[in-house]
């Protein structure tokens, strides 16, 4: 072999290992990558796990999350479903009916009617705005606040003054609650109300078949930033044996049709003046159908509310009570024994107020407790269910009182003598004596279920 030849196998030799080592090293380079690539992949899919966890804690936390407010919701929606009354209390010569719509959410929407101490009838509706939690507390809280200042006065301009002040001290939102309050005296068909921002109520008069507004001025409650601008004044409207006031709220009026277009107060009207004549629980009934076929589907926007009353025949009312509608009587109903202290007191305390000694005020207790108990023992047998009606009336010369039972009566002129000797252990007829002696002026009527009796402030 010549040397040329070595030299060429030589050469031949020497590429080859060349080869070889770079493609060792390409191998080496590929292999690195593929571990930096391994790493690269398990660090990822480390992420992965990691923000899987995070994301399952995110949706579990999520889902409890939701699962607080779904009961908060629930609980505010309890509070105010215990907020609107299931039954009105017993009214004298007043009807009421109520409906109340829900969209599905916690709204505003509260009402109620109230017996004063003056055994007047406040009629009250309000909204706040919004809806949820927040709606629920504010309202809860206000209707505490107006059934305590209903407590204490027959002025509703007075118990919305003093509802805003308190509500704006706690409340320091941007929301507020629109209201209506109207004072119903049973005995003179009267109302005194006012309005605080509220859709003003309508009234249908019986007699001429027309609508009247109970419109008037006054701003809105709770809205702390007016509470120096804020105001409410008293109105009073004269009303009629078979007059229906119907309140609401404005989410009935703001309903809309499937093109956006508004029940409205118009349409309101219409359909409560061409059906006034109905029964109260009829005529709502025909009042939500016509709102809801107006809609045509459309969801409701917001909750409304539809509370009615009917004037009653206060002449009627008074029929056999002693008492003339120009005398001006307070009128107080008696349910059992538990209600004679409250009597008592609402009277004696006007007897005080109009300068009566104190011996004459206890002569009359007396009195007020023999015939209360006479009236819930003899006249109406004790028996569940029947009540006692009081008139009464205090002035600066005499008080007078009117008892009447449910009974059938009794014949008063043949009571027996309770100062005779047979009588001395019989335990009847003692509290008509001390009643006949203690008073002025003591007369039956006819049937003997009524006694009526009077105290001058200078007689015996």
């Amino acid at each position: 072999m010549t040397s040329a030849n070595i030299q060429n196998s030589l050469n031949r030799s020497e590429h080859e290992h060349w080869k070889r080592l770079k493609l060792l090293e390409a191998y080496r380079k590929k292999r690195w990558e593929l571990k930096v690539t391994n790493e690269k992949l398990r660090a990822l899919q480390r992420t992965v796990d990691s923000q899987d966890v995070l994301l399952k804690e995110a949706s579990y936390n999520l889902s409890r999350i939701h699962s607080e407010m779904e009961d908060e919701l629930e609980t505010a929606k309890r509070i105010q479903e215990g907020l609107i009354p299931q039954d009105f209390p017993e009214l004298i010569n007043v009807k009421s009916a109520a409906v109340y719509i829900p969209t599905g959410k916690v709204g505003g929407d509260l009402y109620d009617i109230i017996i004063t101490p003056n055994q007047k009838i406040g009629v009250l509706i309000f909204d706040v705005s919004g809806h949820g939690i927040p709606a629920a507390m504010i309202g809860a809280m206000a209707k505490m606040l107006f059934m305590h200042y209903l407590e204490k006065t027959d002025s509703p301009a007075e118990v919305f003054r003093e509802v805003n002040i308190q509500l704006c001290r706690f409340i320091k939102t941007e929301q507020y609650l629109t209201a209506f309050l109207g004072i119903i005296d049973p005995i003179v068909n009267s109302m005194v109300y006012s309005r605080a921002g509220h859709v003003p109520p309508i009234i249908f008069n019986h007699k001429t078949g027309t609508i009247t507004r109970l419109d008037s001025k006054g701003f809105f409650i709770g809205h702390s930033a007016l509470l120096n601008l804020a105001e409410y004044w008293d109105q009073t409207v004269q009303l009629s044996a078979g007059d229906k006031i119907l309140f609401y709220t404005d989410g009935l009026t703001e309903g809309c049709s499937a093109e956006g277009k508004l029940y409205g107060s118009d349409r309101l009207r219409d359909i409560f003046m061409k059906n006034g004549s109905m029964d109260l629980q009829q005529l709502l009934d025909v009042i939500v159908m016509d709102q809801t076929r107006f809609r045509s589907g459309a969801p409701l926007r917001d909750d409304f509310t539809l509370l009615i009353t009917e004037i009653g025949n206060s002449d009627y009312l008074l029929t056999d009570s002693g008492f003339t509608k120009e005398d001006g009587p307070h009128i107080l109903m008696v349910n059992g024994f538990n209600d004679i202290e409250r009597v008592c007191a609402m009277i004696l305390r006007e007897m005080d107020r109009n300068g009566f000694s104190d011996k004459k005020i206890k002569q009359f207790k007396i009195c007020i407790f023999e015939m209360l108990t006479n009236a819930i023992v003899h006249g109406n047998n004790a028996e569940k269910g029947k009540k006692v009606t009081v008139f009464y009336k205090v002035n600066t010369t005499c008080s007078t009182i009117s008892v009447i039972d449910e009974g059938d009566g009794f014949d008063y002129n043949n009571l027996p003598d309770p100062l005779s000797p047979e009588n001395i252990m019989k335990d009847h007829g003692r509290g008509v004596f001390l009643i006949r002696n203690y008073l002025d002026y003591v007369e039956y009527n006819h049937r003997g279920n009524r006694i009526l009796g009077r105290k001058l402030i200078n007689g015996r």
